[in-house]
């Protein structure tokens, strides 16, 4: 499903803040509209048409840092909890 095709379905708005994104090309500022996988197959989810949606380039990245930050967290608390014993 493309940009154009989610813009068709969701409108013009970003998925997470709700703000209006930028359709016009070039693509790739944090304004841009991209597709946002709610279900992210890195973390072990199929992708489906069903679970993308549209977001900006800045909330779509840093969805995905938070995400990143958050794992490493937990990895680390494992990573502790298995040594202590």
């Amino acid at each position: 499903m493309s940009v154009k095709a989610l813009r068709a379905t969701f409108g013009p708005l970003c998925h997470w803040c709700g703000l209006p994104m930028d359709f016009l090309e070039p693509f790739g500022r944090p304004q841009s509209a991209t597709i946002e996988h709610l279900n992210d197959a890195t973390l072990g989810s199929v992708r489906k048409q069903a679970h993308r949606r549209l977001a900006h380039a800045a909330c779509n990245q840093a969805r995905n840092e938070f995400r990143l930050q958050a794992e490493r967290q937990f990895q680390a608390w494992i990573a502790e909890r298995v040594a202590r014993g």
